[in-house]
């Protein structure tokens, strides 16, 4: 009888493991999240994941500074490395990171991408959205729960800032009979097999003042290698691999291991069905997650990065080594195969299927969000260029962006999106109304920039993304904070025209637009082809003020981005306890 019970008491608490984690570790103050929870011995958070056991406070401390690293090459690092420390930790973890900045005359946040702060949106690193930024010199303290497992990674919301190497793996296991394909691998070394896949621009692009968008990458790495990162294997075994595309600009990466193939089984730290692929597609901000078994005959063979987009001709390598060969032979012999070989066909995330089926449910009203560069006309007498107090009447503001770029700005719905004068996470009221506009009431306000937000009216949310394809020929990536998609729709038009919002409302009416509902792949970066249209839907069940955005666009324009407010109210001891942003307003603000 005493048996059957703890027989009993073992299987409760193993499926019941994740949910009561979490919500006996859900904070329910300020300061819990800076209590030491770790009382053995044994202070590593990387570590075998366990059941019953508590989860442990994970400490980082990471100083931002421009070095020079060995290559000759400056950067901005993080402890005086790029890609920064690697954090390892088990689901339910709390991770604690002080961030010092150390950027001359920069300010500096760190999001957590794909990450979805359960509980604490306000750590998800969004300046002047969920928190006042870093200033030179000063420090703040991020606290999260690791609330889901998976492959994720932290980088400067600063594009420059992220470009020059403010970037680093972030991966959260979990115990190994939880993992829905473990069965597939027999080796799972997140910290030897994680690859971050990065650009390296021939010049620093923080604090440049130049048009950056004429400034193109002119190499690629491998955790900071160009060629030389390595992946150890023995023979007959299966590895698990997680891929990340680290790159801040538009450039999608090709992954192929020569005389292997691979099996997809995550996307974006989400389980799906496998994929046999013997090559994958990455977008900026995608994760995979592959399982690569070591069947060829002993010896080396190359892994190859190949860029696309604006990375197109950029490659990086790095080499799987089976046990007991010596690789030196490989760096004169070359990548002969892999350069010879024309077939770089792919699966993409966004092809894959979700591994479990999503519950039906009453279909969303679809919000549209027209993306295009558009070229804003002006006369030269309508710009004002004064500092503009309140009290003095001020014409519509034109930002130099618009002046300088040409060929146009990218814009959702005709506007650019305005970062808030205040957090608005925090001191929503303080935020100008005179900022702001709504989708879908965007004329309303006369500025080409604002405040572009939507609050769901129910649970779930259905946006399609079109990216209408009259100003310009490229693909845009977006990325979702703290709110996961369900990719339900993606299409390209065949014929390469453009798509205006009639047409594809004209689409909707004909019943020609074909979703996938009942098995979309959830993902929180996705990409709208050009010409073509992206529809997700959106659980919105976490409170917070959470970005959707084109990162890449926002190089050298202005920023391209969708705040979406979920109903909350902050605590105020948690407001109390944070920094304040003082007199700081951002250029854009302080210009408006």
């Amino acid at each position: 009888m005493k048996l059957l019970v703890c027989c009993l008491m073992i299987i409760v608490n193993i499926s019941n493991n994740g949910k009561a984690s979490i919500e006996s570790f859900t904070p329910t103050s300020s300061g819990i999240l800076f209590e030491d929870t770790t009382k053995n011995s044994d202070q590593s958070c990387h570590r075998p994941c366990k059941f019953n056991v508590k989860p442990r406070r994970c400490y980082y401390s990471f100083v931002i500074e421009p070095t020079i690293q060995e290559s000759g090459r400056p950067a901005i690092s993080i402890n005086g490395m790029s890609p920064g420390p690697a954090i390892n930790v088990c689901v339910n973890d709390v991770i604690v990171v002080e961030v010092k900045n150390k950027i001359p005359d920069q300010d500096e946040t760190i999001h957590w991408h794909g990450v979805e702060q359960r509980g604490t949106p306000h750590m998800d690193g969004v300046p002047m959205v969920t928190q006042c930024p870093i200033a030179y010199g000063a420090t703040y303290k991020y606290a999260f729960i690791a609330s889901s497992p998976g492959t994720f990674f932290y980088h400067s919301d600063s594009v420059s800032h992220q470009s020059d190497g403010v970037y680093g793996s972030l991966i959260v296991n979990q115990p190994q009979p939880l993992e829905p394909h473990s069965s597939l691998y027999g080796y799972d070394r997140s910290t030897e097999n994680t690859l971050l896949i990065a650009a390296v621009f021939p010049q620093l692009l923080t604090g440049n003042l130049e048009d950056a968008s004429g400034m193109q990458p002119n190499a690629m790495t491998i955790n900071g290698d160009e060629g030389n990162f390595k992946i150890f294997v023995m023979q007959g075994f299966a590895y698990r691999l997680r891929l990340i595309n680290a790159i801040a600009v538009e450039c999608p990466v090709l992954v192929r291991i020569e005389r292997h193939e691979m099996v997809v089984i995550a996307t974006d730290g989400r389980s799906v069905k496998p994929a046999a692929a013997r090559t994958v597609l990455i977008y900026p901000g995608e994760r995979m997650d592959v399982v690569v078994r070591a069947s060829q005959e002993t010896g080396g063979y190359w892994v190859r990065a190949r860029g696309t987009g604006v990375c197109a001709g950029l490659v990086a390598d790095a080499m799987l080594i089976y046990s007991g060969f010596n690789y030196t032979s490989m760096l004169h012999q070359g990548q002969n195969e892999l350069a010879q070989d024309s077939d770089w066909s792919a699966v993409s995330g966004q092809m894959l299927e979700s591994l479990q089926d999503v519950a039906e449910g009453p279909d969303p009203k679809t919000v549209y969000l027209g993306i295009d560069k558009n070229v804003v006309n002006f006369k030269e007498n309508d710009v004002d260029f004064r500092y503009i107090s309140d009290a003095i009447p001020k014409k519509p503001f034109y930002p130099a962006s618009l002046a300088l770029k040409e060929s146009g700005v990218v814009q959702i719905n005709g506007k650019s999106f305005l970062y808030p004068n205040s957090p608005m996470l925090l001191y929503p009221r303080d935020v100008k109304a005179d900022f702001t506009c709504k989708v879908g009431e965007e004329a309303k306000n006369q500025e080409p920039q604002c405040v572009l937000t939507m609050e769901p009216e129910g649970e779930m949310l259905e946006l399609a993304l079109v990216n209408e394809g009259f100003g310009s020929n490229d693909s845009y990536t977006f990325h979702m904070h703290g709110l996961s998609a369900q990719i339900v729709a993606t299409w390209q038009s065949p014929d390469g025209k453009p798509i205006s919002r009639e047409e594809f409302e004209k689409l909707m009416e004909d019943q020609k637009v074909v979703r996938n509902i009942r098995n979309p792949p959830v993902k929180d970066t996705f990409v709208v082809p050009n010409k073509g249209y992206t529809i997700v839907r959106i659980r919105a069940d976490q409170a917070g003020s959470w970005l959707l955005e084109c990162r890449a666009c926002a190089l050298s324009s202005l920023p391209t981005a969708v705040l979406i407010n979920v109903p909350q109210k902050m605590p105020k001891s948690i407001i109390k306890s944070l920094a304040k942003c003082g007199n700081y307003r951002p250029p854009d603000v302080l210009l408006n």
